[in-house]
This record gives C-alpha cells, sequence and structure tokens, in this order.
C-alpha cells in the first residue's frame, strides 16, 4: 500500500538551506534489480501484457462512435486487478465502473495497488469491485460489457459459454454492446515460447498444448530476470481456443443484433499488429491474430 508522506516540519532558512544542501548532496537509492524472488507477478503482467489507459480511451471513442452516446457506466468481467476499470473511471466525472473477478486476492491487490493510489475518494466511489461468477451478476444494467484477454475462454463447452453470452445480453441496457477478444491463426497452435524484453526483465508466453478435437490450449506465462532466475508459471491458463465463427453464432442466439468483427491491422516494419482494430467482414490469412468480437442488444 502506497502511504501518504507526512507533511515536513516548519523549519527557519538556515534550517531549510542545510537540509537541502545534506539531500542534494546524498544520491538517490537506486532501485534493487528485479529477480524472481522480489518481483511481483501482477506488476510485471500489467506491464507485460495491458495497457489500461489506452484501452479505456478506446472502448470509449468506439462505443461513442457506434452508439451516438456517451459510454458511462462499463462492466469489465474477469477484470483481475481491475485496471482497465480504474482508468476508465479516471476518463470522466460521471463515468462509473463495475468489475467483476472470482478470485479475491487478485481483487484485494488491485484495491491497493491501483484503485486507492490512482483514484481520490470520490472516483473510488463510482468503481465497484465484486468477487462473484459472472454468471451471477446482472445488475445494474451496463452500457457495455468487456471480456477481454481471452477470459471467457475458461468455459469449454459451447452451453456455458451461451449461458454466459446470454447473461451478457440481460445485463445490457437497451443498445448496449459487448465486447469479446479473440485470437487465432496458424501460429498459435505451435509448441513455441515468444520472448519480449522489458525494462529489467523479460516477458514469456509460452503455447505448451493444443488439442485440435476438443481445442483446448494450455499456455503459460514466465518471467525471467537478468540474474539467471525465472518465475515459471506465473500464469497458466487452461482454454478452449473458440474461432470467430463460433463466438458470432452465440452472440446472434443470444439475441445480439449487428454482430461484427473488428480486426487488428498488421504492422509493415514488425508483422506484428498495430494496434489499429477496422471493422472487417473477411479477415486476413494471417499466421497470429488478435480481433474484438462486438454485438449490440436492441433498442
Amino acid at each position: 500500500m502506497r502511504m501518504a508522506k507526512p507533511a515536513p516540519a516548519r523549519s527557519s532558512p538556515k534550517h531549510r538551506s542545510t537540509a537541502a544542501q545534506k539531500a542534494k548532496s546524498k544520491p538517490a537509492p537506486k532501485a534493487k534489480p528485479l529477480t524472481a524472488r522480489n518481483c511481483d507477478r501482477h506488476v510485471l503482467y500489467q506491464r507485460s501484457v495491458q495497457a489500461p489507459e489506452t484501452d479505456a480511451r478506446f472502448y470509449s471513442r468506439w462505443f461513442t462512435k457506434y452508439t451516438g452516446r456517451p459510454l458511462r457506466l462499463l462492466r469489465e468481467d474477469f477484470c483481475g486487478t481491475a485496471v482497465l476499470a480504474t482508468h476508465f473511471v479516471k476518463l470522466h466525472p460521471e463515468n462509473r465502473a463495475i468489475g467483476v473477478d472470482l478470485h479475491w486476492p487478485t481483487l484485494a491487490w488491485g484495491r491497493i495497488h491501483n484503485v486507492r493510489p490512482l483514484l481520490n475518494q470520490e472516483q473510488q466511489s463510482r468503481l465497484t469491485l465484486l468477487q462473484k461468477n459472472v454468471l451471477d451478476v446482472r445488475r445494474p444494467l451496463a452500457d457495455a460489457i468487456l471480456a477481454l484477454n481471452f477470459s471467457y475462454s475458461v468455459f469449454k463447452q459451447r452451453r456455458q459459454l451461451a449461458a454466459y453470452i446470454k447473461n451478457c445480453f440481460r445485463s445490457l441496457k437497451p443498445g448496449g454492446i459487448l465486447f469479446l477478444d479473440a485470437w487465432g491463426g496458424p501460429d498459435v497452435l505451435q509448441h513455441k515460447t515468444d520472448k519480449t524484453r522489458h525494462k529489467g526483465f523479460t516477458y514469456e508466453w509460452e503455447q505448451r498444448r493444443f488439442d485440435p478435437i476438443s481445442h483446448d490450449i494450455e499456455c503459460a506465462i514466465h518471467f525471467s530476470f537478468p540474474d539467471g532466475s525465472r518465475l515459471r508459471d506465473a500464469f497458466v491458463y487452461e482454454w478452449r481456443l473458440w474461432t470467430l465463427a463460433e463466438l458470432r453464432e452465440l452472440f446472434v442466439e443470444a439475441g445480439f443484433v449487428d454482430v461484427h468483427v473488428l480486426w487488428e491491422g498488421t504492422d509493415r516494419a514488425s508483422g506484428g499488429g498495430n494496434g489499429v482494430f477496422r471493422r472487417k467482414e473477411v479477415g486476413d490469412m494471417d499466421e497470429a491474430w488478435i480481433s474484438i468480437v462486438v454485438g449490440k442488444k436492441p433498442g
């Protein structure tokens, strides 16, 4: 928890000058190098995987462009540390957010490290975090529901995911929007580990196992450090790899209209995604891709 620093005692100009000289003569303490022993896996995850300020602005802008009204009540399902919901609340004085997750320790970490340092008391009053099953939450009705980072993939049976999407439909205001991101392409079926360097550590994404019959897929995140230490299995995911066709069908069956896909463009220099999403009716034959499935509740 970040604690507020106490106000310094008033002193004479002479004392302040002496204190300033001492402070100037002392170099700032260097941050300890990250290791597997002293790291915080949630901090590293947020630095590696998430861009909450960018995402909060993206979904707000897209919602307004699509519906003609501002996004004011957002529900983030499988919210984890609730960093996206936190940044959404900061965007506008009328924004409210609900974060839903079953795992209390992760929610508690988010309260300490995201909510309290980033939001003042008034802003915190506009954020509600619920330790509940996403299948059991319906009120208050939201303008938009997000289930990102493929988190809904924990539902491996069609009836389970159908029940979730139908519950989202019931949980939205008329004209509300459901966003689910998705991933795929031949590359994601390979047994491999991709590594990305960050300041002080390396992020590793391992695709460990894929069953082409059931579409069960197991992936893991590891973090390695300059001292040679490694935090193995910081996060492990046992999912079903859902196709865009399946997701679109489930949206329609739940009652959503104008179901479509926002496809991420390709960066010509790197060959990876460029962060620009556009509505497309036919996808590209990319080795790996990320997209967003969008559905609107009539009204």
